[in-house]
């Protein structure tokens, strides 16, 4: 009888327990279609901060699924301009599992968006290691028909491009325009051209970029007849036909004057300028990418008069990025215009500019490590209540089961993981936030720097071009030259900081170059002495050494990453056996510091040795020198990354960069390349 009425109480209790869990679901799949609604809500009315509120408590009390949760927040934070968020909550998107039709709809979306991201962010070699398996992915589930499958293949050709890989990006391209030819049969409407025309015009742009015309030539006949296509449909407006044969027009001009056909560019510019968006300020700025490429420098100054319009339409804030894609290009268009009054007028323009870019961008990286920081604890918070949400379903279970004994133990096991998980996590995130202050103020001093840096030859240029333009004032011919050495180099200075600042964002890489020159290491050592221009630097000697065996290296590797990382050492030594105060110097002998390069061959590799007599380092700091933004004497003019680049470079070809500790009276740098077939390292 006991034994029975035992059976009877257990039976009673799971019947209890599923009839409990049935009702449950019922209720969370009524509540998210009403969450679904509620997001598609906000999305539609661009309100930003319900999105990020609605995923964080529906995705709490489990009405929105994790996958569409980490994608809407990643999306909101976009749209905030919170892009570190953004990559951190579609990041963990891409981390779940796929388990149905909705989730993998969400994680194409998180796919797309975040590639997209990276290939803004320059982070190549990352992109493609996302993209590759997402599009694996897509093609075993069979959703290969939308827009999100095409984005990522086109941003794979992309990514590709930038890493001199064109037979693979062609590859990618050629499966892209296959589909969407596709999609574009099989639903024959607007969204359909729309979505494959913006791709193609990322194709053409990529080929452009990367100076491969003859490629973004053929593909505008692909978007040539795409446009057709779509001139034909009934609800098309033509206002957009008209922007995008337009910008066809402009392509195909940059594109045949880089193969060097310049009159077929002039005419294909011609055929631009008869079109409605030509005449508008977004057209003009558009257009002047061919006119600065054809040295047509009077009308890209002329067409960069409505710059300061367009970017009040847009309500534009001139960050580092704007400044270096607007202002700049308008600087050179109206100095090489010999525009003197405007070439000033847009420097000044461009010294503002940087105090209001740099504090955006210590207010931005403020208000995002605070947003990460909250984050983080919410997460904590969340991660709290669900252990608690768990224990408390976990124990009504077990009191409908009657196993009292083994819920308690079970709870108490349970309580002390989480009591563990909480603690090494509130640890972690000590951690994270007292580096994140590190880097912001180490970030927040670069930034000045630079901004002093690109201030100065702006100055310089100011005062030639106020000296030039006075009507009082007659030069002869050697002072003039003189003149026009001095703005020549300057604006290169200006040039070569903003080029440094973008070529930090791949200083972080651990992916290795592509090594396919087969170059003499003399060559190697010849280019980078003329980069550097240590030769001609009035305050020092210069010697070069090399050994027999040195005179006859032949290296494969990378040209370009080889000589420059050499001349970022050789750059080095310049500048720091020079007197930080001084500006201009007696060439006496007396006073003059060496700079001795050294080249031999040793155990299969070349050894470039940069040796100088200036201040030297410290033992202590060998490593520390090599890190961002570090300048042990900041009394000398530089930005605390030549070194980190330059290793950084050396690494990524299969070689190495150290500071030599044994040499003294100066300071010795060493770069090793290794002879042979670096492939196989």
């Amino acid at each position: 009888m006991i034994t029975i009425m035992r059976k009877t109480t257990f039976l009673t209790g799971v019947l209890a327990a599923v009839f409990f869990i049935s009702c449950q679901e019922h209720h969370i799949t009524r509540q998210t279609v009403a969450v679904d609604s509620l997001i598609n809500a906000a999305y539609q009315s661009r309100d930003y901060d319900s999105i990020l509120s609605l995923a964080d408590i529906r995705q709490h009390d489990g009405t929105l699924s994790d996958q569409k949760a980490f994608y809407w927040r990643g999306y909101a934070y976009s749209r905030q301009r919170k892009m570190r968020m953004a990559e951190m909550e579609w990041k963990k998107a891409m981390a779940q599992g796929v388990d149905n039709d909705e989730d993998l709809k969400y994680y194409a979306q998180s796919a797309s968006r975040l590639v997209g991201l990276l290939y803004l962010k320059a982070n190549y070699r990352e992109a493609i290691e996302i993209a590759v398996p997402a599009i694996k992915l897509l093609e075993e589930k069979e959703l290969t028909t939308n827009n999100d499958y095409t984005n990522l293949l086109t941003f794979v050709g992309s990514c590709q491009l930038k890493l001199d890989q064109p037979e693979e990006a062609a590859h990618h391209f050629n499966h892209a325009w296959q589909h969407y030819q596709q999609v574009t049969q099989e639903n024959h409407n607007t969204d359909s051209y729309t979505s494959a025309i913006v791709g193609i015009v990322t194709i053409v742009d990529a080929y452009i970029q990367t100076a491969h015309y003859q490629e973004a030539n053929d593909w505008t006949a692909h978007l040539d007849s795409m446009l057709q296509q779509c001139r034909r449909l009934p609800d098309v407006r033509e206002s957009y036909i008209d922007k995008q044969w337009a910008r066809l027009c402009l392509y195909r001009a940059c594109a045949l004057e880089g193969s060097g056909n310049k009159a077929e560019a002039a005419e294909a510019y011609r055929e631009a300028l008869h079109t409605q968006y030509a005449r508008t300020g977004d057209g003009k700025v558009e257009a002047t990418n061919y006119l600065m490429a054809a040295h047509r420098w009077s009308e890209a100054a002329d067409n960069f008069q409505t710059m300061d319009a367009q970017l009040a339409k847009y309500d534009m804030k001139l960050n580092m990025e704007n400044i270096h894609t607007y202002l700049l290009p308008k600087f050179i268009a109206n100095a090489e215009a010999h525009r003197t009054d405007s070439a000033i007028a847009t420097g000044k323009w461009i010294c503002q500019a940087l105090d209001s870019a740099i504090i955006w961008q210590r207010q931005d990286d403020a208000t995002e490590l605070v947003t990460i920081y909250e984050t983080k604890q919410l997460e904590t918070e969340l991660a709290k209540q669900r252990v608690t949400l768990s224990d408390q379903r976990l124990l009504m279970v077990v009191s409908l089961l009657g196993v009292v004994i083994l819920g308690f133990s079970l709870f108490i096991y349970i309580r002390h993981r989480a009591a563990v998980r909480l603690e090494e996590a509130f640890y972690d995130l000590e951690r994270a936030n007292e580096r994140a202050e590190e880097s912001s103020r180490m970030k927040s001093n670069f930034i000045q720097q630079i901004s002093h840096e690109i201030r100065t030859p702006l100055n310089i240029l100011s005062g030639f071009t106020q000296v030039l333009t006075s009507p009082d004032m007659e030069y002869d011919e050697e002072t003039l030259n003189d003149i026009k050495i001095q703005i020549t180099e300057n604006t290169d200075r200006i040039t070569g900081l903003v080029n440094k600042m973008l070529e930090l964002s791949e200083a972080k890489s651990k992916s290795f170059i592509e090594c396919n020159d087969q170059v003499p290491a003399v060559q190697i050592a010849a280019e980078a002495i003329n980069a550097s221009r240590i030769s001609d630097a009035p305050h020092l000697t210069f010697d070069m050494i090399m050994s027999p065996e040195a005179e006859q290296a032949i290296l494969q590797t990378n040209l370009r990453a080889a000589v420059r990382a050499l001349s970022l050492l050789l750059d080095n030594a310049r500048k720091f056996t020079a007197p930080p105060e001084a500006r201009q110097y007696e060439r006496t002998t007396d006073h003059l510091q060496r700079v001795v390069l050294r080249m031999t061959v040793s155990s299969g590799h070349v050894f470039f040795s940069v040796e100088d007599t200036g201040i030297g380092i410290p033992h202590k700091e060998a490593e520390r020198i090599f890190e961002e933004f570090v300048q042990l004497d900041e009394y000398y003019d530089g930005t605390g990354i030549g070194l980190t680049v330059a290793r950084s470079l050396a690494n990524r070809i299969g070689g190495n960069i150290i500071l030599d500790t044994a040499y003294i009276g100066g300071a010795r740098f060493v770069m090793t390349l290794p002879l042979g077939d670096t492939a196989d390292r």
